[in-house]
């Protein structure tokens, strides 16, 4: 009887956590993944425990404030924003709580735009975009508890957003491929923009009066500095800079208040305008957000902040920082992408190419009657190491890192290059029109044709160790300097 029972507990056990490895594995791919910014939970917990020494938290004030790429390039700070869109100091908390389970950073840094404001009230927005994230855990069963307390759920709906129900009930039909595979598993959680809102700079910053905080606000933010303090983590509170108003500064001068009775930093950037020479004609991409210019001044304060102040090593070039450098690189070559965008012509754009230091793969395609109007090209080419023979001649040049590794000559080419995603097939094939006899140009990557125009120049430019489209772009001779780019959505 004794061993019957035994066979059956094992029976049992096994069928349980087969069922947790399956319901595991049907989340990682079901669960909601749109945190409306920040590094996300999945990130999150591939990241080895230990590794990330400097954390932030907030909502978007935090992750479109804070340039990861920066911090890594410059400062060789391991630094990851575990944040969500519109997220305040409730959530905030939790997300402190969970991240201490597998990460002992040397500094917590808390972004407090949500700590301001009335009266906490949550919504089916809080759920799915701070919660369903989080994996099982006490602090998910915590959160989820205080969550179904504040919303007024009834038992069923708190199991259901226990169970993640909400999750594999509604996204059946709307997967897509990021659901399968993470594009850019190395996102730490900076959210930059090159977009721009010329602001009339804020007198408010000046208010000196303060405004009473909401209490379980207050008290929300004295939880994130005792769960710190018992993991003996030093906090450092920060306000992003944006048009802020009266009412907003005045609940700041709060925070400041409180954070003097705790005895722990609080760095208001809308006080440090002129220190940062933050400019509201260029730095901000709304009221509410820098862009990628003000974040870099935002950024190097508080890096050059966190090293005056605390013992946070330089990870550059250290054995299992890779997702670090990857990040920084993937930033680098979001700034190239919006250099090349910008660029004033075709002649300003093959400059940039001329010029680069990364160890980009350029193709460059000399399509249909390229020179109709004269070399319109020859001498910025030529800069690329392309001689006058060869751009008379026609054809394609693949070049990496700078140096021309493959000329196809002529108007008529076939090439496959290989890459870490496949290959980028490059071709140009003769067709007749009538008694006259023309070429087609095609590049081809992940089943898109990159070939924008049929006469003049056509470029792609391609990052191998990321499997990241920079840019395609083409000049058609006939209608000028003025290039046409590839559209590419990018997270």
């Amino acid at each position: 009887m004794i061993k019957k029972n035994c066979c059956n507990i094992i029976k049992i056990t096994v069928f349980l956590l087969l069922m947790f490895c399956m319901l595991s594995g049907i989340l990682k791919v079901f669960n909601y993944k749109d945190m409306g910014g920040g590094g996300g939970w999945q990130r999150f917990y591939q990241a080895e425990n230990g590794s990330i020494d400097v954390m932030f938290f907030g909502n978007s004030h935090a992750h479109c404030t804070i340039d990861h790429g920066l911090l890594w390039d410059e400062y060789g700070i391991a630094g990851y924003t575990l944040s969500a869109g519109s997220q305040t100091i409730d959530s905030a908390c939790y997300f402190v709580k969970e991240a201490l389970q597998t990460q002992q950073p040397k500094v917590i840094a808390v972004e407090v735009m949500g700590a301001l404001g009335g009266e906490l009230a949550n919504s089916n927005s809080d759920v799915y975009r701070n919660s369903l994230g989080m994996r099982w855990s006490p602090v998910f069963g915590e959160y989820i508890d205080y969550l179904a307390d504040n919303m007024d759920m009834d038992r069923g709906e708190k199991q259901r957003v226990f169970m993640k129900i909400p999750v594999v009930h509604s996204r059946y039909a709307e997967l897509t491929r990021s659901d399968f595979e993470d594009s850019i598993p190395f996102m730490r959680g900076y959210r930059g923009s090159y977009e721009r809102e010329t602001l009339e700079r804020p007198e408010a910053a000046q208010e000196t009066e303060s405004m009473q905080l909401d209490p379980q606000r207050l008290a929300m933010l004295k939880e994130i500095i005792d769960t710190a303090e018992k993991n003996n983590i030093p906090v450092v509170l920060f306000a992003s800079p944006f048009k802020i108003s009266e009412e907003n500064q005045m609940q700041f001068n709060a925070v400041e208040a409180f954070a003097q009775e705790q005895g722990i930093p609080f760095i208001n950037y809308n006080k440090l305008y002129d220190e940062l020479s933050l400019n509201f004609e260029t730095d901000f991409r709304d009221g509410a957000h820098v862009n990628n210019y003000g974040a870099i001044k935002v950024t190097a304060h508080m890096a050059q902040y966190l090293k005056e102040h605390y013992e946070i090593p330089d990870r550059r070039g250290q054995e299992g920082y890779e997702l670090w450098e990857d990040n920084a690189l993937y930033l680098r070559n979001k700034t190239l992408r919006y250099n090349l965008e910008t660029a004033e012509d075709i002649n300003a754009y093959l400059q940039i190419l001329a010029e680069l230091e990364e160890e980009q793969t350029v193709i460059i395609a000399l399509t249909g009657n390229y020179n109709a109007l004269g070399e319109v090209y020859l001498e910025e080419l030529m800069q690329l190491g392309i001689t006058a023979e060869e751009y008379a001649g026609g054809g394609a040049f693949i070049f990496k890192g700078g140096e021309k590794v493959l000329y196809l000559a002529g108007k008529e080419y076939d090439y496959c290059l290989n890459i870490n995603s496949g290959e980028i097939h490059v071709e140009s094939v003769l067709y007749e029109v009538g008694e006259e006899v023309r070429d087609e140009v095609h590049i081809l990557l992940g089943g898109n044709d990159y070939a924008m125009v049929e006469n003049g120049v056509n470029v792609l430019v391609y990052n191998e160790s990321l499997n990241q489209l920079i840019d395609a772009a083409g000049d058609d001779v006939y209608l000028g300097l003025e290039l046409i780019h590839c559209d590419k959505e990018e997270e």
